[in-house]
């Protein structure tokens, strides 16, 4: 069981057991939270004390929440002692961490008034900013006997932090250098003093700065004193001399407008006073909330922002807001309509810079809801390089603008246009700059008449291509893809050629070899048969029977030269075919 439903049933308890007490007429009772301190600074001390207005009615318990930003403050403890109820069914239960306090108390008795103690909570300043305290879970109980909620409201408080500045102690600072010199006759009174400060070069501006500084100025030779004061009166006069000096140091100055005061003194008497205006401002400027028109959540793309702060000292110089990661803007003041922003979550910060350079900035988490998105019903697939062609159509909310985009596989962007939708939501239009060959696609965004934007959507990859020079079985061929392949054909044709020359040419070779050998054997048969035949015969030896030798001889030389011849023409035929 909760602390809450604990809580509950104990103011239950409570008023049952006072069931003898009757409160007339209940009306209402709420929640108060006076603090004893509504401005501080980092490391003060505040209380705030709960308190019931019972507003003429008579209650016995009482139980709430005490919220507070546990980065601004933190509770050091807290008294119960002083208050108007006796028992608690829920001690104080504290979380500094969380930044909450909650408690259930009631009493036997009843009481009514418009200051009814509950708690007193004790807590220190850690953090400059503004703290919201405030009451939640709240239950007031009317002592009616039947412990009705009379609560009807629940107030809190509203706390500012400032830094703190801590001046150096005055001790700190040395004493002027005394110069000693012969001093010149005097003529008249001494001039006005002419002062340079360089921590405060500018005498008419503010500065966030507060150090120990010093002040210098030219000394005539007529001046035998002089005296200095620092101080808020524009116009005043020092008239004790401190010795003679070129410069002094002075101590650091709390934020406000100071005046430094010299003035020179010589043998007859005290020049005019130089006032030189010190504008000191350490402190930022007022911590503040920015609210958003339409809350943390909305489908404007550009909310307005409204804020309310100022500077007590160097007043506010400049408004400015950052979205996101974007450069500063600056702007006039509160309120303030964003630029249109894209869907999705954004941090603004939205800063206020006063007279001295000092900034307060409050942040903001907001979330642009998108408007509908469009559809891309249709789109070109296929097209041909340097024709252009893409048409493209879709469906989307009526009457609105459709943001189209033609990018690269890459995402990189290649070319932008709008298309605007009809009355029943239809949209299309028709890119024709030529496209380079590659893989895109279309991407589309629909944006309102306020500027509100869709998530983006893409459609599928689009291929552009070359144009076929022709169709070869089904498939297209480019003139590209023709070259190549001619010069495939022609590459393949030389190197088959090449390879098929030097097997005939090695092919032939060996026929001419073989023929060349064959032909000479027959010449050498016919030779032989030539050569006997003519040796018979020059010996002179020839007979009847070497007649027939002879024919024999001469008959087989004509047979062989028959058949070289034969064999010539089949070899030539040989050595001709692949």
């Amino acid at each position: 069981m909760t602390n809450k439903k604990l809580s509950a049933i104990a103011v239950g308890i409570i008023s049952a057991l006072c069931i003898f007490l009757t409160a007339g007429n209940v009306m209402a009772a709420s929640f108060n939270l006076p603090v004893t301190a509504n401005n501080v600074k980092i490391g003060d001390k505040l209380s705030a004390n709960i308190q019931i207005d019972s507003e003429g009615s008579t209650i016995n318990a009482g139980q709430a929440t005490l919220n507070f930003p546990a980065n601004i403050l933190q509770v050091d403890s807290f008294d119960k002692l002083n208050s108007v109820f006796s028992f608690w069914l829920q001690d104080p239960t504290l979380s500094n961490a969380d930044g909450t306090l909650s408690f259930a108390a009631g009493s036997t008795s009843g009481f009514a008034g418009p200051s009814l103690q509950v708690l007193t909570v004790n807590f220190s300043a850690i953090s400059n900013g503004t703290a919201n305290i405030v009451l939640t879970n709240g239950a007031i109980s009317a002592a009616d006997g039947s412990g009705t909620n009379v609560l009807s409201k629940l107030n809190g408080a509203v706390i500012t932090v400032s830094p703190k500045v801590t001046a150096p102690a005055i001790a700190a600072v040395p004493a002027p250098v005394q110069i000693t010199r012969p001093v010149a006759p005097a003529t008249g009174l001494p001039i006005k003093p002419v002062l340079t400060v360089p921590l405060y070069p500018d005498s008419t501006a503010w500065y966030n700065l507060s150090s120990v500084f010093f002040a210098s100025w030219a000394l005539p030779a007529d001046v035998s004193d002089v005296a200095t004061a620092i101080n808020k009166n524009p116009t005043y006069t020092p008239k004790t001399s401190e010795g003679l000096f070129n410069n002094k140091s002075f101590p650091a100055l709390d934020s406000g407008i100071w005046y430094l005061h010299v003035r020179f003194g010589n043998s007859i008497g005290w020049g005019p006073t130089a006032h030189y205006r010190l504008a000191v401002d350490t402190l930022p400027p007022t911590a503040f909330d920015a609210k958003l028109s339409q809350g943390a959540s909305s489908d404007n793309p550009a909310p307005s922002v409204s804020f309310s702060t100022g500077d007590p000292l160097s007043g506010v110089k400049s408004y400015y807001v950052k979205i996101d990661s974007a450069d500063k803007i600056i702007i006039q003041g509160s309120p303030y309509t964003l630029p249109p922003q894209k869907p999705g979550k954004h941090s603004l910060i939205v800063g206020v810079q006063d007279g001295a350079g000092n900034i307060t900035e409050d942040t903001i988490q907001f979330e642009i809801l998108p408007i509908q998105a469009p559809i891309i019903t249709s789109v070109s697939n296929n097209i041909y390089s340097g024709e252009g062609g893409l048409v493209i159509s879709g469906q989307s909310l009526p009457n609105i603008s459709i943001l189209v985009a033609v990018k690269g596989q890459a995402g990189n962007l290649v070319y932008s246009f709008t298309a605007v939708s009809t009355g029943d939501g239809k949209w299309g239009t028709k890119f024709d700059t030529p496209l380079k060959n590659g893989t895109y696609y279309v991407e589309a965004t629909a944006k309102d008449s306020r500027g509100a934007l869709s998530l983006p959507v893409k459609s599928g990859l689009i291929n552009v291509v070359d144009r076929p020079l022709m169709i070869i079985l089904g498939v297209p061929i480019t003139a590209t893809e023709m070259i190549v392949l001619l010069l495939l054909i022609l590459i393949g044709g030389y190197i088959i050629g090449w390879y098929t020359g030097n097997l005939i040419s090695n092919k032939m070779a060996r026929r001419i070899l073989i023929s060349q050998r064959d032909v000479s054997a027959s010449f050498n048969v016919i030779r032989n048969d030539v050569d006997s035949a003519l040796k018979a015969w020059d010996d002179k030896k020839v007979e009847s029977y070497e007649l027939t030798q002879i024919e024999f001889l001469l008959r087989r030389v004509k047979e062989n030269i028959e058949k070289l011849q034969k064999y010539i023409i089949t070899g030539i035929k040989d050595i001709g075919r692949k």
